[in-house]
């Protein structure tokens, strides 16, 4: 049994106040067994809105909201969060999702592991969001997110939406704060720890996914994650499948960069509208990773 645990909330450009309070409810509820605090450090916000909004949590006992004036990244602000926590088990929670499960808390209290992943679940509500690429990818990679299924390369299924973690592997194995853009820090990071010989305990305690960006914006994401990843391919070697099927088809990359410039804007435009198709995201997504290999002149 975990009796002392930090739980750190990274933020930008979202409202968590339903997701704190529910954090909260669960450890006044297991309050015999456990000392706790809940921090959450706002990344920089762009929209005041939301800092003003989430402020309210302020007023909730173990509970402390930073406000940090520069957007320094996903890895430096979560680096941020483990040097103002004071216990030695770390829950990491993304601030931007929902909280459903009635024993999350409790569950990672009794879960086995110095690192132990939770997994994610994803909404059903097809009535709303059955136009949305973000949400149509997901479900369609939704048996993906079983505990069983993501032990068997626990490393490589390591994912950051929420984990508990001995804050002395933490400390050994921080987050690469060249990750200043979106996407693979948790990638890295979980390589890094089984690099270092701890073993990654998947579980069934999945957190909520049940709000998506619309496909504009979505695709925006992607491309940002597509630069990341090219950008630390070395690093991530054998943790992508993006980088496998790149190098199983680089004979064609010469072509793939020719037939970029003349079909991207076509294919964005069918991923941006109604009913994108996961066949064609996964394709663009092949595509726009290949022609970041520009040839050297």
């Amino acid at each position: 049994m975990k009796e002392q645990l930090s739980i750190l909330l990274p933020t930008y450009n979202c409202r968590c106040v339903e997701l704190v309070q529910e954090l909260h409810r669960q450890c006044e509820e297991e309050h015999a067994h456990l000392d706790y605090e809940i921090i959450v450090a706002d990344d920089g916000s762009s929209q005041q809105s939301f800092v003003q909004e989430n402020k309210v949590i302020e007023t909730l006992p173990h509970v402390r909201y930073l406000i940090r004036k520069d957007n320094t990244g996903r890895a430096a602000v979560r680096n941020f969060l483990v040097t103002q926590a004071r216990y030695e088990w770390l829950l990491f929670i993304d601030g931007d999702l929902t909280l459903h499960a009635p024993h999350f808390i409790k569950d990672y209290q009794q879960a086995p592991g110095e690192v132990v992943v939770g997994g994610l679940q994803i909404a059903d509500n097809d009535n709303r969001w059955h136009d949305n690429l973000r949400y149509r990818y997901e479900k369609r990679c939704e048996q993906s997110h079983d505990a069983a299924h993501r032990q068997r390369q626990a490393s490589k299924e390591f994912r950051t939406t929420n984990f508990l973690i001995a804050r002395h592997i933490m400390q050994e194995c921080p987050f690469d704060e060249h990750f200043r853009h979106y996407g693979y820090e948790d990638v890295l990071l979980g390589k890094s720890i089984s690099d270092k010989g701890y073993p990654i305990n998947h579980i069934n305690n999945p957190i909520l996914l049940d709000d998506f960006e619309d496909n504009y914006h979505y695709l925006l994401k992607v491309e940002e994650s597509c630069r990341t990843l090219y950008t630390f391919h070395h690093e991530l070697k054998g943790y992508s499948t993006l980088i496998d099927w790149t190098r199983r088809i680089r004979l064609l990359s010469p072509l793939i960069r020719w037939i970029y410039p003349l079909l991207s804007l076509h294919i964005k435009s069918r991923l941006t509208g109604n009913k994108p198709s996961i066949f064609l995201f996964n394709m663009y997504k092949l595509i726009y990773y290949t022609h970041l290999n520009e040839p050297t002149p």
